[in-house]
C-alpha cells in the first residue's frame, strides 16, 4: 500500500509506502535507500527532490510488524532499531555496495525535526556510526565545513580503526600515520550518553570547546573521515581530513 505525497521540486507524486516488506522490496529493486518513519510523521516537503529521488519512503505506526522466521515481529522493538528507542526514523541502505542491507541511520523521535530528517537523507554512504557522527556535525548551527567535503574511503577506514582502538583501550589519543591525512581530531563522550545520536551530539560539542579541534573541523577540506565506537561505557570518536 502507498500514499501519494507531492514533494517540492518533483514533477510527479512520490509513492510513500505503508507496508515495510513492499517498501524494502521496492528499494532493493530500484537500488535506493529505504527511509522508514515509525510512529511519527515525516515532513516530506522539507526533503529536496534530488535526495528524495534516491530513496524509497515508508510511513508506519509503532505497532507495524515484519515476518522473521515465520513469526511477526514488531519493527519498533527489533534489535536493529534499538537506537531509535521505539519511535523515529531509520535508514536501510539498499543502494551502496559494502553497506547493502544494513541499517545505516537511526534517529529517535526527539531528533526528527524537518531539518534533521532532511540532513539524514543527504548523508554520504557509510556505517551507522560514521553517518551518525557526520549527521551531528552537519546539524551543528555553525555548519562546520569538514563534514561537507567528500567522504574518503581511506579516511573513513582510519577513523573506524582508531575509534575502535580508543574504545578498546578506554584511552583517548591521536594516531595519525604519515601520508593518511593532514589533520586528525579525537574526542570521547560523557558516560551517560549511551544512545549513539546523543553521544555524537555530545562529541561535536566537545570539539566545539577546543579551538584546535574545532579549527580543523570547521575548515573546508577535499576529503574527510568520521567515525565513533563504544566500549559499552563511553563513545570514542575520530575525525580525519585531507
Amino acid at each position: 500500500m502507498f500514499a501519494s505525497v507531492i514533494l517540492m521540486g518533483l514533477l510527479a507524486p512520490l509513492a510513500v509506502e505503508t507496508d515495510y516488506a513492499a517498501a524494502y522490496t521496492r528499494a532493493q529493486a530500484e537500488s535506493k535507500m529505504l527511509v522508514v518513519a515509525i510512529g511519527i510523521s515525516i515532513d516530506l516537503n522539507s526533503i529536496e527532490a534530488r535526495h528524495a529521488n534516491e530513496a524509497v519512503f515508508c510511513q508506519l505506526d509503532d505497532q507495524a510488524t515484519m515476518e522473521i522466521d515465520g513469526k511477526p515481529v514488531r519493527l519498533a522493538t527489533h534489535s536493529s532499531f534499538d537506537a531509535m528507542e521505539g519511535r523515529g526514523v531509520a535508514v536501510v541502505d539498499l543502494k551502496n555496495d559494502g553497506f547493502k542491507g544494513g541499517v545505516v541511520s537511526l534517529l529517535p523521535a526527539r531528533h526528527c525535526s524537518s531539518h534533521g530528517v532532511e540532513t539524514l537523507v543527504s548523508l554520504p554512504a557509510g556505517t551507522l556510526t560514521q553517518r551518525t557522527l557526520t549527521w551531528a556535525m552537519r546539524m551543528h548551527p555553525e555548519n562546520p565545513q569538514s563534514a561537507w567535503s567528500i567522504a574518503g574511503p581511506e579516511l573513513m577506514a582510519h577513523a573506524e580503526r582508531h575509534s575502535g582502538v580508543q574504545a578498546r583501550t578506554n584511552n583517548q589519543h591521536h594516531n595519525l600515520p604519515v601520508g593518511i591525512a593532514s589533520s586528525e581530531i579525537v574526542a570521547e563522550s560523557w558516560p551517560w550518553n549511551h544512545n549513539v545520536v546523543d553521544a555524537a551530539i555530545d562529541i561535536v560539542g566537545s570539539w566545539r570547546q577546543s579551538p584546535g579541534h574545532w579549527g580543523a573541523a570547521r575548515r573546508t577540506w577535499s576529503y574527510f573521515g568520521y567515525d565513533m565506537k563504544t566500549n559499552g561505557n563511553k563513545w570514542f570518536a575520530t575525525g580525519v581530513f585531507r
